[in-house]
């Protein structure tokens, strides 16, 4: 492995002789904030005493750019680069300077396929709209997580009465990026499908292909992954759930709906499909999605949100040292062969049989696996 030094707060580290492999359907989770404007029924922010939000903070921007700087050095690639986890991004104080730095470096050295954008939408005002809209030769992309299409639906889900305010800023959105004719951030007008809204999949269609033909932006409507371009997307989700029997039952609700839509659910949400209560297989986690907290904390996927899976801090070490590190080689040995111990978040996680999940095959274990041994 590469060494590494600090030297007047910023990471100088040899880079390996060849660059980590990339590996299809990857993606870098980082978060922003920990603090949210909205406490959504699905979300931790709305559990009381959950210890991920008994302390709340802002990401250092020298941590994010720093972040950036060591992947450039390294030759990594992601496909994504998500800017969100368990807060509201668009709180951050210098959320256009952590954006924009992230779109920069993944434009001059190729670290990221595209960045997103996760958001309630209740900060995006005038001033973001400005900052972001651009024509750069990065795919961009923003989900707006909004979930109904009334106030009071909007309510019970969100925990507060935002509606109106929300649906002005998304709306804005829209019209100033068909005014700049900016292809970029193509916008996800997101709905997670549960038993609390499924009465408004319809509705909530007709309303957004509504703002977007009055804008002439091209719209089209998807369910369980959004589809590759440029175009707008109306997208419904579906609910991850703490227990597998709930997760089953969510799983059959989302089918229905999507099905009453004309559209075609992928394989996991299918009938015939159990959901079982303990982790069957090698988990992509540990090779795909690597999740980086408001504080630095580095772990191997968003359900992990006590950071019981946690390799270091990048107060401590660069990304690359953590994740391409001893540790993570050998978890991902132990873990490409079932092993899950002393892992508690994974020994009984079902991810695998929902839809917001990242496969994983031989050829990406195999592909890691040599390039850590060739090291």
């Amino acid at each position: 492995m590469s060494a590494a030094w600090v030297i007047n707060g910023c990471y100088l580290a040899t880079v390996r002789r060849s660059p980590p492999p990339h590996l299809p359907g990857s993606y870098l989770v980082l978060e922003l904030t920990n603090r949210c404007s909205l406490a959504c029924v699905h979300c931790s922010v709305s559990e009381a005493d959950h210890p991920h939000h008994q302390d709340t903070g802002y990401l250092d921007v020298g941590l994010a750019e720093h972040l950036f700087q060591d992947l450039s050095r390294t030759g990594a690639r992601f496909d994504s680069l998500v800017l969100f986890w368990l807060g509201e991004p668009l709180i951050h104080p210098h959320f256009l300077r952590i954006w924009q730095s992230a779109v920069r470096a993944a434009v001059r050295h190729g670290i990221f396929g595209k960045v997103e954008v996760h958001t309630n939408a209740t900060h995006l005002d005038a001033g973001v709209v400005r900052g972001v809209l651009n024509q750069a030769t990065l795919p961009q992309v923003w989900h707006f997580s909004l979930d109904a299409i009334e106030r009071a639906s909007y309510t019970r889900i969100k925990g507060m009465d935002r509606f109106e305010q929300v649906q002005a800023n998304v709306e804005r959105f829209i019209s100033r990026r068909a005014e700049f004719r900016a292809p970029w951030p193509r916008p996800v007008f997101q709905f997670i499908v549960g038993a609390n809204n499924v009465e408004q999949v319809a509705p909530f269609r007709a309303h957004w292909e509504q703002v977007c033909r009055s804008t002439g932006t091209p719209v089209r409507v998807a369910a369980g992954h959004v589809p590759a371009g440029d175009d707008a997307v109306i997208f419904f989700r579906q609910l991850d759930c703490p227990t597998p029997e709930e997760q089953a039952q969510t799983n059959a609700l989302f089918r229905e709906a999507m099905a009453a839509q004309g559209l075609l659910v992928p394989m996991q949400a299918e009938a015939g499909v159990e959901v079982r209560a303990e982790n069957l297989a090698a988990c992509s986690g540990f090779w795909k999605s690597p999740v980086i907290s408001w504080k630095g904390e580095v772990t191997t996927c968003t359900r992990d949100n006590l950071l019981e899976n946690q390799v270091g801090t990048l107060a401590e070490a660069p990304f690359s040292e953590l994740w391409w590190g001893e540790m993570m080689a050998g978890r991902r040995a132990r873990v490409a062969g079932g092993d899950y111990g002393g892992l508690p978040p994974c020994a009984t996680c079902f991810i695998p049989r929902s839809l917001n999940y990242a496969g994983l095959g031989p050829d990406d274990i195999a592909a890691q696996t040599a390039w850590e041994t060739a090291g």
